[in-house]
């Protein structure tokens, strides 16, 4: 199991979440890692921001589609509607349980999309059609909150959560590219940022209370 390949130190229990029987150290790591990779794709697209192979392959194999009144519904699910209400009602679902989550489920969406729209994409740089679009916003604000559901939800509801949050970024990020906002690797690195954002935040807002009772 998952929670086995956290070495608790002798006296101490280990530090682990309720909802999704992660360690939360685990949890932290893994969300640093990620925002580690989505940094090294940073620079990599800062210092060359042309579409590079994984970009071409997306271009081509994910036909332009402007038009298509399925895929701009899916786009209006990366709005700030979906971002304030889909993390806040994560939050209410948590609040009772664990209210240092319910902060990160609010949070850690939030952090995320404002990063990625007043940091990230100014200093990379990177343009399509004259838009700033590295990484993707409407697929940060996606990923994040359902991020922010998968650890909300009760632990018998997380897989099912998973599959949920797996089909709706799978969508949105296809969409993106296939009404010609963003490059594949936007939407990807727009996944990593998001979903390391909102792990390690939950990730160290608990290791923190644990120090204190300590």
């Amino acid at each position: 199991m998952v929670s086995e390949l956290f070495i608790t130190p002798p006296g101490r229990p280990a530090q682990t979440s309720p909802r999704t029987g992660v360690p939360y150290r685990n949890e932290m790591v893994a969300g640093l890692i990620l925002l580690g990779l989505s940094s090294v794709l940073a620079l990599v697209i800062g210092l060359r921001p042309g579409p590079n192979v994984l970009d071409h392959w997306g271009l081509s194999e994910l036909p332009l589609s402007v038009h298509s009144t399925f895929y701009l519904r899916i786009l209006d699910l990366g709005g700030l509607p979906v971002l304030l209400g889909g993390s806040v009602l994560a939050a209410l679902v948590v609040m009772g349980r664990d209210r240092r989550r319910a902060i990160a489920c609010v949070c850690g969406p939030i952090a995320a999309v404002v990063l990625v729209e007043w940091a990230i994409k100014p200093l990379v740089g990177r343009h399509y059609f004259g838009v700033l679009c590295f990484p993707s916003g409407s697929v940060t604000v996606v990923a994040a909150v359902s991020t922010s559901w998968v650890l909300a939800v009760p632990r018998w509801l997380r897989w099912p959560a998973i599959a949920a949050g797996v089909l709706l970024v799978s969508l949105i990020s296809i969409a993106v590219v296939v009404v010609r906002w963003h490059y594949l690797s936007d939407a990807l690195a727009g996944v990593m940022f998001a979903v390391g954002v909102v792990l390690s935040f939950d990730g160290i807002i608990h290791l923190t209370e644990r120090r204190q009772t300590l």
